[in-house]
């Protein structure tokens, strides 16, 4: 079983299957109940595959992806009984998601020095998304007005550290992050208009699951190959 993990080629096949079984499971009523099993499946081999193939020496670094994994593994175990009716459930599973994506965030932060200019044409996509989506949604939202509120800023300064990681690391480790982020972003906002714009929109029933699965394997397998970029080396040697 190692020898699947330590395979990205191998555990990608695996992670694939896993997906579709809870895929399949999610869009059977008779069989939902079975997706707390297979949901924590799905959630632990990523876990386990970045275990075995993290090689950060900064264990700060390290313990802030494994946390970020539990969080969204245990949130999702909220969402999927959030599904059944009680809101309760469903802002559990939004807070262990903000402190998981905080910690992505923490994680990839650095010291790096930037113009703001060089920020102004993400500021302004940040401004535009959340206008739309809160003008899509803000008749139903009712007491969900700051809670929504403080995970789309939340999601938004994921968006920037990870964007601000450009130069700092290679360029496979950061693409993979940012094509993670973005898919995420886009589960996010499918999931926030499915609950309080259109319940149908976007077959949100296989769209959010693949959207989301596939966010957290790009930014997994983008932490794994990150290395400093030749650009930013040879910056700190001069």
């Amino acid at each position: 079983m190692k020898l699947i993990f330590k395979n990205i080629l191998k555990f990608s096949i695996l992670y694939l299957i896993l997906y579709l079984v809870d895929s399949f499971l999610k869009n059977n009523q008779e069989l939902s109940s079975f997706r707390y099993i297979s949901k924590t499946l799905l959630s632990f081999s990523l876990l386990i595959f970045y275990l075995l193939n993290n090689t950060q020496e900064d264990s700060g670094k390290k313990k802030l992806i494994v946390t970020a994994l539990c969080c969204f593994a245990v949130g999702d175990l909220f969402f999927i009984a959030g599904n059944r009716g009680n809101m309760i459930h469903f802002l559990v599973a939004a807070f262990l998601f903000i402190i998981a994506k905080v910690c992505y965030s923490v994680r990839f932060f650095n010291n790096k020095d930037f113009k703001i200019t060089k920020l102004i044409p993400f500021l302004l996509f940040c401004f535009c998304y959340m206008s739309i989506i809160m003008t899509l949604v803000y008749n139903q939202l009712g007491l969900f007005f700051i809670p929504l509120l403080l995970y789309l800023f939340v999601v938004m300064m994921l968006m920037q550290f990870a964007y601000l990681r450009k130069n700092e690391v290679n360029s496979e480790s950061f693409w993979f992050v940012i094509f993670g982020v973005v898919a995420s972003m886009i589960a996010d906002s499918l999931d926030i208009l499915k609950m309080f714009y259109d319940p149908e929109i976007a077959y949100n029933k296989i769209t959010i699951m693949f959207f989301y699965c596939l966010s957290q394997y790009l930014i997994i397998l983008g932490v794994l190959k990150e290395t400093k970029s030749v650009t930013n080396m040879e910056n700190s040697v001069v």
